[in-house]
Protein backbone atom coordinates (compact mmCIF):
# COMPACT_ATOMS: atom_id res chain seq x y z
CA UNK A 1 0.00 0.00 0.00
CA UNK A 2 1.26 3.49 -0.91
CA UNK A 3 1.36 6.03 1.96
CA UNK A 4 -0.85 9.10 1.59
CA UNK A 5 2.06 11.55 1.42
CA UNK A 6 3.51 9.67 -1.57
CA UNK A 7 0.16 9.66 -3.34
CA UNK A 8 -0.13 13.41 -2.80
CA UNK A 9 3.44 13.92 -4.05
CA UNK A 10 2.75 11.89 -7.19
CA UNK A 11 -0.43 13.82 -7.86
CA UNK A 12 1.36 17.16 -7.43
CA UNK A 13 4.20 16.02 -9.70
CA UNK A 14 1.67 14.95 -12.35
CA UNK A 15 -0.19 18.27 -12.12
CA UNK A 16 3.02 20.31 -12.33
CA UNK A 17 4.20 18.20 -15.28
CA UNK A 18 0.93 18.78 -17.14
CA UNK A 19 1.06 22.50 -16.34
CA UNK A 20 4.68 22.74 -17.49
CA UNK A 21 3.94 20.89 -20.73
CA UNK A 22 0.94 23.15 -21.34
CA UNK A 23 3.04 26.28 -20.86
CA UNK A 24 5.70 24.92 -23.23
CA UNK A 25 3.09 24.18 -25.89
CA UNK A 26 1.59 27.64 -25.47
CA UNK A 27 5.04 29.22 -25.70
CA UNK A 28 5.94 27.33 -28.89
CA UNK A 29 2.61 27.43 -30.73
CA UNK A 30 0.93 30.80 -31.22
CA UNK A 31 -2.88 30.53 -30.84
CA UNK A 32 -3.19 33.04 -33.71
CA UNK A 33 -1.53 30.57 -36.09
CA UNK A 34 -2.42 27.14 -34.72
CA UNK A 35 -6.06 26.24 -34.28
CA UNK A 36 -5.88 23.17 -32.06
CA UNK A 37 -6.64 25.27 -28.99
CA UNK A 38 -10.23 25.19 -27.67
CA UNK A 39 -12.66 27.90 -28.77
CA UNK A 40 -14.67 30.05 -26.38
CA UNK A 41 -18.12 28.46 -26.37
CA UNK A 42 -19.66 31.50 -24.67
CA UNK A 43 -18.54 33.69 -27.58
CA UNK A 44 -19.63 31.11 -30.17
CA UNK A 45 -23.12 30.86 -28.63
CA UNK A 46 -23.79 34.50 -27.76
CA UNK A 47 -21.39 36.59 -29.86
CA UNK A 48 -20.33 38.34 -26.63
CA UNK A 49 -16.86 38.35 -25.09
CA UNK A 50 -16.43 36.64 -21.73
CA UNK A 51 -13.75 37.73 -19.23
CA UNK A 52 -11.45 35.01 -20.55
CA UNK A 53 -11.76 35.79 -24.27
CA UNK A 54 -8.29 36.54 -25.57
CA UNK A 55 -6.58 35.16 -22.45
CA UNK A 56 -4.86 32.30 -24.28
CA UNK A 57 -3.40 34.65 -26.88
CA UNK A 58 -2.52 37.15 -24.13
CA UNK A 59 -0.72 34.45 -22.16
CA UNK A 60 1.28 33.53 -25.28
CA UNK A 61 2.27 37.18 -25.65
CA UNK A 62 3.22 37.43 -21.95
CA UNK A 63 5.41 34.34 -22.24
CA UNK A 64 7.29 36.12 -25.02
CA UNK A 65 7.58 39.37 -23.05
CA UNK A 66 5.14 41.35 -25.19
CA UNK A 67 3.20 43.08 -22.43
CA UNK A 68 1.47 45.72 -24.58
CA UNK A 69 0.22 43.09 -27.05
CA UNK A 70 -1.02 40.96 -24.14
CA UNK A 71 -2.85 43.95 -22.63
CA UNK A 72 -4.60 44.60 -25.95
CA UNK A 73 -5.87 41.01 -25.99
CA UNK A 74 -7.00 40.72 -22.36
CA UNK A 75 -6.26 43.56 -19.97
CA UNK A 76 -7.89 41.76 -17.05
CA UNK A 77 -5.45 38.85 -17.36
CA UNK A 78 -2.43 41.15 -17.51
CA UNK A 79 -3.60 42.98 -14.39
CA UNK A 80 -4.43 39.72 -12.62
CA UNK A 81 -0.97 38.16 -13.00
CA UNK A 82 0.75 40.37 -10.38
CA UNK A 83 -2.27 40.00 -8.10
CA UNK A 84 -2.11 36.22 -8.41
CA UNK A 85 1.57 36.29 -7.52
CA UNK A 86 0.76 38.33 -4.41
CA UNK A 87 -2.00 35.93 -3.39
CA UNK A 88 0.41 33.02 -3.76
CA UNK A 89 2.42 34.60 -0.98
CA UNK A 90 -0.50 35.82 1.15
CA UNK A 91 -3.77 34.21 2.14
CA UNK A 92 -6.87 35.13 0.12
CA UNK A 93 -9.68 36.63 2.15
CA UNK A 94 -13.30 35.97 1.15
CA UNK A 95 -13.89 39.67 0.44
CA UNK A 96 -11.26 39.51 -2.32
CA UNK A 97 -13.09 36.65 -4.00
CA UNK A 98 -16.15 38.89 -4.24
CA UNK A 99 -14.05 41.76 -5.58
CA UNK A 100 -12.50 39.49 -8.20
CA UNK A 101 -15.89 38.18 -9.33
CA UNK A 102 -17.33 41.71 -9.45
CA UNK A 103 -14.32 42.87 -11.48
CA UNK A 104 -14.86 40.05 -13.97
CA UNK A 105 -18.53 40.98 -14.36
CA UNK A 106 -17.74 44.69 -14.83
CA UNK A 107 -14.95 43.87 -17.30
CA UNK A 108 -17.31 41.61 -19.28
CA UNK A 109 -20.05 44.24 -19.44
CA UNK A 110 -17.70 47.05 -20.44
CA UNK A 111 -16.01 45.06 -23.21
CA UNK A 112 -19.41 44.22 -24.73
CA UNK A 113 -21.07 47.67 -24.76
CA UNK A 114 -20.53 50.51 -27.24
CA UNK A 115 -17.49 52.52 -26.20
CA UNK A 116 -15.79 49.51 -24.62
CA UNK A 117 -14.56 48.01 -27.89
CA UNK A 118 -11.00 48.85 -26.89
CA UNK A 119 -11.24 46.03 -24.33
CA UNK A 120 -12.38 43.44 -26.89
CA UNK A 121 -9.73 40.92 -27.98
Amino acid sequence: MIPDYLRTSRLLMALFSIAGASVCILFLFDPEQYHFYPACYFHLLTGLYCPGCGALRATHQLLHGHFAAAARLNLLLVLAVPAAALWKVRRIRPVWVGIILASCVVFTVIRNVPGGEWLAP
